[in-house]
């Protein structure tokens, strides 16, 4: 017999080593998948500030953080003093008078009534409102407000009978207090009036008017209150988005020095009035404390 040295041969077939080489490439392909993922929930991780709860779909854990905000409100500071006033259709009398003075940010608003036959010294000689205005007219009736009270004035808005009346029912009348009943009847005109707060048509308040001012300077000091409450009607919020439009009527209905640049420059204000109302309402009995600046 003849030995023979045997070595360990593996046989292997076509299928088992194609078996082989698939499982390899599945696991690199396993391996790449898997790194793709890793990577893909990391950067979707980050961008919820790695908030599982988040970027698996859920609520955001909301965190608040308190921030101080500049307020865009700018506080408007000014004052003016108005002239206002009503006369005859022929410019020879004049009915009633006021100056009004406002201040911001205070929102407040005074009023004083002027006695228009009250004599004053003028120039060395003695005069009345009422006899400069049916010689002059308004500009000088301005001039002498000023050298009378000593008081400058930002401007003038007047009236006659006709469109005072006008103005009143164009806001539908006025919200004013009667303090008590009237029944007067004179040579020009008749009222009747109760008691209480009611809306005055323009005829109606016209002649209260007329009838305060007639009745001294109690009389008066209850027509500066009316105005008060004129103007309480007139700057109210519900008239805010109109106030170029209540602008256009008064300064085409009435007399006035007052352009629309000078209404474009007090505009901010007149939003802040009519935005809030007067802080501040008050009658002067001198021209002393209608512009002092105590309350």
């Amino acid at each position: 017999m003849f030995n023979r040295n045997r070595k360990n041969i593996n046989f292997k077939t076509d299928r088992q080593s194609s078996s082989r080489e698939l499982k390899k490439f599945a696991a690199t392909l396993l391996v790449c998948v898997l790194s793709v993922l890793a990577i893909s929930c990391l950067a979707i991780l980050k961008k919820y500030n790695f908030d599982i709860k988040s970027a698996l779909g859920g609520n955001a854990e909301t965190v608040t953080e308190t921030q101080t905000v500049p307020s865009g409100t700018v506080e408007i500071e000014g004052e003016r003093t108005y002239l206002f006033w009503c006369s005859d259709p022929d410019g020879k009398e004049l009915r009633f008078a006021w100056l009004v003075n406002f201040r911001l940010p205070e929102r407040r608003a005074t009023a004083l009534s002027l006695s228009t036959d009250e004599p004053f010294a003028l120039s060395g000689k003695t005069e009345t409102l009422d006899g400069i205005f049916a010689k002059s007219g308004e500009n000088q009736l301005v001039r002498a407000v000023e050298a009378s009270t000593g008081i400058s004035v930002d401007g003038y808005i007047g009236s006659t009978d006709e469109t005072f009346k006008m103005m009143i029912n164009y806001f539908g009348g006025m919200d004013i207090t009667v303090p008590e009943q009237i029944e007067y009847k004179g040579t020009d005109f008749s009222l009747i009036l109760v008691r209480g707060k009611q809306n005055l048509k323009g005829d109606s308040l016209f002649k209260y008017l007329r009838y305060l001012d007639s009745q001294g300077a109690h009389g008066r000091s209850l027509q500066a209150s009316a105005l008060l409450e004129m103007l309480d009607y007139v700057f109210k919020p519900s008239y805010l988005e109109k106030r170029s439009r209540i602008f256009s009527k008064l300064s085409n209905t009435l007399k006035t020095d007052l352009s629309i640049v000078d209404f474009s420059q007090t505009e901010e204000g007149v939003k802040a009035l009519m935005e809030n109302g007067f802080a501040v309402k008050r009658v002067a009995d001198s021209p002393q404390e209608l512009v002092a600046n105590e309350e």
